[in-house]
């Protein structure tokens, strides 16, 4: 996991791409598939008597071109459109910044996990140990810009340092589908206007802990604007954050991109996690 993240392959990570910067949901609308057909006007058939075979291939030459162009054209915009809904997969559908206002209460929630590390890329050869997981690095620096209140996960039993028995504890986890218990609870997250939900990727997902953190908190969370943030070795969001939205039960229009960060680049993002909040609609202090 980097923060520790691993994969179904016995890897921190993921084989997905990393796309999660903020920006404005592309609005894909209706494709064009090209123009009319024009009319040619009143057709006058040569006076040639003996090239009837020709004429017609010819027409049918006549006939066939914008078909065919009409055709490539169709199939150029399906493309187009799965392609922009590929890119936009793990994004809200709506801009939602101006749901943030000078007056709004935010708290970032997160899960990190300090000890045995891989180094960047899922390199074992250079694998490290943190003395604070990647994730709280970079959940305290959200917190710090926009000076909101900070909440850490706590796991009632914690996991272990090594890095294979950690991922063999979580891989069971993810298998089975458990719930681990939080130490700790959140008394007054009613207050918040907006909550951050922050987490390492584990098994090409999120853990399963931020899981018992929503079921524990679902009739709250869903009436709160939600902004996801997570570290990785190079799955960037790796799909969880239209999960968690689904899993929360929040609409979209309550439902913040937002961004992914390779943990070992984590103490020199201050500037992508500033850009990032400033296109949420935060003023950083």
């Amino acid at each position: 996991m980097e923060d520790n993240n691993f994969n179904g392959q016995n890897q921190m990570g993921s084989n997905m791409t990393t796309n999660i910067t903020p920006s404005t949901p592309v609005n894909t609308g209706t494709p064009v598939m090209g123009t009319p057909i024009q009319s040619y006007g009143q057709y006058q058939p040569p006076t040639q008597t003996n090239n009837s075979n020709s004429n017609g291939e010819n027409n049918a030459k006549k006939k066939g071109g914008p078909i065919i162009i009409f055709g490539l054209v169709f199939l150029i915009a399906i493309v187009l459109v799965i392609t922009l809904f590929m890119e936009n997969k793990d994004k809200p559908t709506n801009e939602s910044s101006n749901l943030i206002t000078d007056t709004t209460k935010s708290i970032v929630v997160y899960f990190s996990k300090d000890g045995e590390n891989y180094g960047k890329n899922l390199d074992i050869e250079n694998k490290r140990t943190l003395t604070e997981g990647n994730t709280s690095i970079m959940a305290k620096r959200i917190a710090g810009f926009i000076e909101a209140d900070l909440f850490e996960i706590v796991p009632l039993n914690p996991y272990p340092d090594d890095l294979q028995e950690l991922y063999a504890a979580t891989k069971v986890e993810y298998n089975k589908d458990t719930y681990p218990e939080i130490k700790n609870k959140i008394a007054d997250l009613d207050n918040y206007d907006v909550v951050f939900i922050g987490y390492p990727i584990w098994h090409a997902s999120y853990p399963q802990i931020i899981k018992t953190f929503v079921r524990d908190n679902k009739s709250v969370l869903k009436n709160k604007i939600i902004i996801p943030f997570n570290t990785h070795a190079g799955s960037g969001s790796a799909g969880t954050y239209k999960k968690l939205f689904s899993l929360i039960g929040s609409q979209d229009n309550k439902s913040l991109n937002g961004l992914a960060i390779n943990g070992t680049e984590v103490n020199k993002s201050d500037d992508s996690i500033k850009s990032w909040l400033k296109g949420l609609g935060y003023k950083i202090k």
